[in-house]
C-alpha cells in the first residue's frame, strides 16, 4: 500500500477535501501514481474526489488515444480545432457531425473539446479543390 502525503488526511481517508481544487489536484497525484505502475493501492473517496479522479482519469486516457491517433496518419500530429476546421472546409457543424457518424472523417475528441487530425482535413480540402 502506498502511504504518501496526498493519499491520506489527517484522519487517514482520502478524498475529504473541502474545495473542488483539493480535489482536482489529489486526483491528478493519484492518477500519477497509479501509471507509475504500482500494484497495490487503497483509497476511500467521498463523491466530489470520485468524480474528480474519473474526470482525470478519462482525460489522460483521451489524451493517451488522441496522440497515439494522431501518430497513426502519418502527418505531424497537429490537431485542429472543429471552428477552424469549418471555415477551411466551408462546411457546417451538421456536416462534421454527419461526417463523424459515417465515418468519412473521425474527429480527435480531448474532453469535451472536438478537433480533427490536420492530415485528414489537408486530404479533404486537396479533394475538394
Amino acid at each position: 500500500m502506498i502511504k504518501t502525503n496526498f493519499l491520506q488526511s489527517e484522519t487517514n481517508k482520502v478524498g475529504c477535501f473541502e474545495s473542488s481544487e483539493e480535489n482536482e489536484m489529489f486526483a491528478k497525484g493519484l492518477v500519477s501514481a497509479i501509471s507509475k505502475g504500482n500494484d497495490r493501492i487503497s483509497f476511500t473517496l467521498t463523491e466530489k474526489g470520485a468524480i474528480a479522479f474519473a474526470r482525470e482519469l478519462s482525460e489522460c486516457i483521451l489524451a493517451e488515444n488522441a496522440a497515439q491517433a494522431s501518430g497513426k496518419g502519418g502527418d505531424d500530429g497537429t490537431l485542429l480545432p472543429k471552428q477552424e476546421v469549418m471555415e477551411t472546409l466551408g462546411v457546417s457543424s451538421t456536416t462534421l457531425w454527419q461526417w463523424d457518424k459515417s465515418r468519412y472523417l473521425v474527429p480527435v475528441k480531448i474532453g469535451r473539446k472536438v478537433f480533427y487530425r490536420k492530415g485528414d482535413i489537408d486530404k479533404l480540402y486537396d479533394y475538394k479543390h
